[in-house]
């Protein structure tokens, strides 16, 4: 890959802050923007991790060509909406778990990742523990 793609971060508080460690790990990616509703939040984030681009409105990073992945670490009943501009958008989006409130809401999401063709992810963070693991293999063998 010759340049990272470009990240934002909607919502800055703690769950965002774990995701940042992987973003920064990568050498396939770098988190240029971020937004907030909260001000403070945002600008303490931006800070922390030398993100410049900073909005309260949404909408800038939707808006924004340069960016290539969405990463959603909002409230649970945003996450609906939020993933749904950003596919319209054109982005790639990764949205922290659950990935939304409803089966038919993620049917939502799955058609408008279907007609933008790009990636969409939930962030699993359990999936490689051993219970988590254990319940896959048991979905496999057809007992769940």
């Amino acid at each position: 890959m010759s340049k990272p793609l470009k990240v934002a971060v909607i919502g800055t508080g703690g769950i965002s802050r774990t995701h940042m460690p992987g973003w920064e790990a990568s050498p396939y990616t770098e988190v240029v923007a971020a937004a907030d509703v909260n001000a403070a939040a945002l600008e303490d984030f931006g800070s922390k991790f030398g993100v410049e681009k900073l909005y309260t409105d949404t909408n800038d990073i939707f808006g924004d060509p340069t960016i290539d992945i969405v990463d959603i670490c909002t409230p649970n009943r945003l996450h609906t909406p939020l993933v749904l501009s950003a596919l319209a958008a054109g982005k790639h989006v990764i949205c922290e778990k659950p990935l939304a409130p409803t089966p038919d809401e993620i049917r939502l999401m799955i058609d408008a990742r279907d007609r933008a063709g790009k990636l969409l992810m939930t962030a699993q963070h359990f999936r490689f523990r051993t219970g988590s693991q254990g319940m896959k293999r048991e979905i496999e063998a057809g007992a769940l």
